[in-house]
């Protein structure tokens, strides 16, 4: 949760009668998760999850030692340090105490692409519509901003108020180097029955610390094409751990031109790269599940290894 250093009332004569309060933080030179988005920073399965788990933290505590609920968790409102690697919840000019009988807070409007889907049908929020959008932020994290271009905000409002997510469902996809343990993790979070997502954020949390997964991160490319990275195993630290590379490229010529040539590489702390030759192979141009299940292959070699 963001430190508050100071605070006066704002004596700029556009706020007059408003009663605005000007807060006094500290800097956060990394800007937000919407910055790095929009610079197509890329934050890699850890990284993601190292900033979903911290929300998580700071909801823990906003919920159950404020009985707060934040209203507006969005990838604007998650502040990052320099290497966009730690995260800070921010803007807590939303924020609703739950009532301790009901255990809701009114809705109170919040971002429409991050609103959970209860929030318009019952006009209430809970502390499990928080962690909705922090499960909607982190599927950006993971697989890309969403195409805010694109949207129409008119056809948000009207899945809202039908009870169903801002977006239709395959702008909640996961790309296919993203493990299925962490699929599985994000998608409770985004459940649109409130009663099969975590209780609480301290039950998300210790989910979420409970998982085990090869970091990939994509070093080059776009789409299904390019290259990532991945470590194991992750109760090493990182410079004590395998490295395993998958790399994605179009056939330009020959029996195969046009698809897909997979290939996987591995290499120790200390070594060169080695090709892992049984998983080399070809695939269907913009075939993401031949992709995925090439990622599951070399998960495999690598939690196969040695330790």
């Amino acid at each position: 949760m963001i430190e508050v250093w100071d605070a006066q009332w704002e004596p700029d004569p556009q706020f007059v009668g408003l009663e605005a309060v000007t807060f006094i933080c500290a800097y956060h030179p990394g800007g937000s998760v919407y910055n790095a988005l929009m610079d197509g920073h890329e934050f890699g399965v850890a990284g993601a999850l190292r900033i979903c788990g911290q929300m998580l933290d700071a909801l823990e505590y906003l919920h159950q030692g404020l009985a707060y609920v934040h209203r507006d968790v969005k990838p604007g409102n998650v502040l990052l340090d320099q290497a966009r690697e730690n995260a800070v919840l921010a803007d807590l000019g939303s924020a609703g105490r739950i009532d301790s009988h009901s255990n809701t807070a009114p809705d109170y409007g919040g971002t429409p692409l991050y609103l959970a889907p209860e929030a318009k049908v019952t006009g209430q929020v809970t502390s499990r519509s928080d962690l909705y959008s922090i499960g909607v932020v982190t599927v950006e994290m993971l697989a890309g901003r969403f195409e805010y271009e694109t949207i129409g905000f008119a056809d948000v409002d009207a899945r809202l108020a039908a009870g169903k997510r801002a977006l239709d469902d395959r702008r909640y996809t996961l790309p296919p180097w993203v493990p299925p343990n962490v699929r599985r993790f994000v998608g409770s979070l985004i459940r649109v029955d409130p009663t099969k997502r975590p209780d609480t954020a301290r039950a998300a949390l210790r989910k979420l610390n409970g998982l085990r997964y090869v970091d990939w991160r994509r070093t080059a490319g776009t789409e299904l094409l390019g290259e990532w990275v991945g470590t194991w195993p992750p109760d090493k630290i990182a410079s004590k751990r395998r490295s395993y590379r998958v790399q994605a490229a179009e056939v330009p010529r020959g029996a195969h031109a046009g698809e897909i040539r997979l290939v996987a590489h591995s290499r120790t702390v200390a070594g060169q790269w080695r090709a892992i030759r049984s998983l080399d192979r070809y695939a269907d141009l913009g075939d993401g599940k031949a992709l995925a299940e090439f990622f599951r292959q070399v998960e495999a070699v690598a939690q196969a290894a040695p330790a």
